[in-house]
């Protein structure tokens, strides 16, 4: 019996799904997904109507907010809060930004990569 043609079926199976790519999530898609502040923070607010950009020590996002949220671009203040947990970011309208006029619900958390944020962090400069 010739076990050649099972064998080359195995390891053609098996090869595709090994050599797939892994990839670190690009985007957090789940309600339970959370970004834990540290001290080492960067908010950029300029032009901000709908998102914001956070820098939380090496890491880089996009938040987004379900409505408008031009407060953001002019508060003294800024604060996440988050089911009343401190250093806690979470998508889905679980977190909100805290403004001195308004709170701004989160509905999203995009991860960028560092050369992405500052490009956009320069675009909203001008």
């Amino acid at each position: 019996m010739n076990m050649l043609p099972l064998t080359a079926l195995l390891v053609a199976l098996a090869v595709p799904a090994s050599a797939a790519p892994v990839h670190a999530a690009d985007t957090l898609s789940t309600s339970s997904d959370c970004v834990q502040l540290g001290s080492d923070q960067q908010l950029v607010r300029a032009g901000a109507s709908r998102n914001i950009l956070l820098r939380n020590g090496q890491d880089h996002y996009v938040v987004h907010f379900q409505d408008d949220c031009s407060a953001a671009g002019y508060s003294r203040k800024l604060s996440f809060a988050t089911d009343g947990q401190q250093g806690l970011l979470c998508s889905a309208g679980r977190s909100q930004l805290l403004t001195d006029s308004s709170r701004c619900i989160v509905s999203q958390i995009e991860p960028v990569d560092e050369a992405t944020f500052k490009k956009k962090a320069r675009q909203r400069s001008r």
